[in-house]
C-alpha cells in the first residue's frame, strides 16, 4: 500500500507528498480541486499560503485516496505567521515572478526572430518569379515540398511572435501588479476599507440597529407618507361613472346621459 502525506503550513500552504506519475492520484486530486505546481514538482491547493487550512477539501481528498487503496497521513499546522513576514514573503515571490516572466519574454522574442529568419530562408528557396508547379515534371515533388516548407515556416514564425507578445504582456502585468499593490494610494485605500469594516463590526457587536427615515434633531423615526390607492375618481373625470348592475345581475354599460360631459355654459350674462 503506497503512502502519501498531506501537509499544511502557513509558509508553504497545503501540499501533498508521495505521489508519482501514473499512480492514479492525479485523477482524484483534480476532482477535488488540487493543482499541479511545476515550480514545486508537487500537487497543492491554490491560494492556501497564509490561509486557514481548507479542512473540507483535505478530508474529502484523504477519504477518496484511502478508498483507492492509499495510506494517507495528514499533518496540519494552523499557526499563522506575522503580517510583516507574510508581506515580505509575498513581495519576494512577486519579484521573482516578474523576473521569471521577463526572462521568458526575452526567450520568446529570440525564438520569434529565429523563426522569421528561417521563414525568410524557406521563401528564398522557392523558384523565383512565382514559377508555377510543373505537373508531371521531375521537379514537381521538390517544388511542392519547398512550398510546404515555406508555409510551415511562416506559420511557426507567426506563432512564435504571438507567444512573445503574450509573454511580454504577462511580464508587464506582473510588474504593474507589484507596483500597484504597494503604492501609497492603494495602501491608504486598503486601510480605509479595513477601518470601515472594523467600525461596522463593532457597531454590530454593540447591538446597533440601523433605522431609516430618522428626523435629524429630534431622534424620532420619520415615517414616509402612506401610499394612497388609485381610485376611479382620481383616474377618470367626476362626471363619468362606473358600469352598473341590473337587478338580474348582468353588467350594463353606463348610459349616454351618465357618460356625457356636462354642458358648457357661457359665463357672460345675457343682455
Amino acid at each position: 500500500m503506497k503512502a502519501v502525506t498531506v501537509t499544511h503550513t502557513a509558509e508553504d500552504g497545503t501540499l501533498i507528498d508521495g505521489t508519482s506519475k501514473g499512480d492514479g492520484t492525479n485523477v482524484i486530486l483534480k476532482a477535488h480541486g488540487w493543482r499541479w505546481f511545476p515550480s514545486l514538482s508537487t500537487w497543492g491547493i491554490r491560494n492556501s499560503r497564509d490561509r486557514a487550512p481548507k479542512r473540507h477539501i483535505i478530508t474529502a481528498t484523504a477519504d477518496a485516496l484511502r478508498a483507492a487503496g492509499f495510506d494517507v497521513d495528514i499533518d496540519i499546522d494552523p499557526t499563522a505567521r506575522p503580517t510583516a513576514l507574510v508581506e515580505a514573503d509575498r513581495a519576494a515571490r512577486q519579484a521573482a515572478r516578474v523576473d521569471a516572466l521577463a526572462a521568458k519574454a526575452e526567450r520568446r522574442s529570440t525564438q520569434a526572430d529565429q523563426a522569421w529568419n528561417a521563414e525568410e530562408r524557406a521563401v528564398d528557396a522557392l523558384p523565383p518569379g512565382g514559377e508555377p508547379i510543373k505537373i508531371g515534371h521531375h521537379s514537381e515533388g521538390r517544388h511542392r515540398r519547398a512550398i510546404d516548407k515555406a508555409h510551415n515556416a511562416t506559420r511557426k514564425a507567426i506563432d512564435a511572435t504571438d507567444a512573445a507578445k503574450n509573454a511580454q504582456q504577462r511580464a508587464d502585468a506582473a510588474a504593474v501588479t507589484t507596483r500597484a499593490r504597494y503604492s501609497p494610494e492603494t495602501v491608504a485605500n486598503r486601510i480605509s476599507t479595513l477601518e470601515a469594516e472594523q467600525r461596522a463590526e463593532q457597531r454590530r457587536l454593540d447591538g446597533h440597529e440601523r433605522t431609516l427615515f430618522i428626523h435629524h434633531g429630534f431622534g424620532t423615526p420619520r415615517r414616509p407618507p402612506p401610499l394612497q390607492a388609485h381610485s376611479a375618481s382620481r383616474s377618470s373625470p367626476a362626471w363619468q361613472s362606473a358600469p352598473t348592475r341590473s337587478p338580474t345581475g348582468s353588467r350594463s354599460a353606463p348610459s349616454r346621459s351618465q357618460t356625457a360631459p356636462p354642458p358648457i355654459t357661457d359665463p357672460t350674462p345675457s343682455p
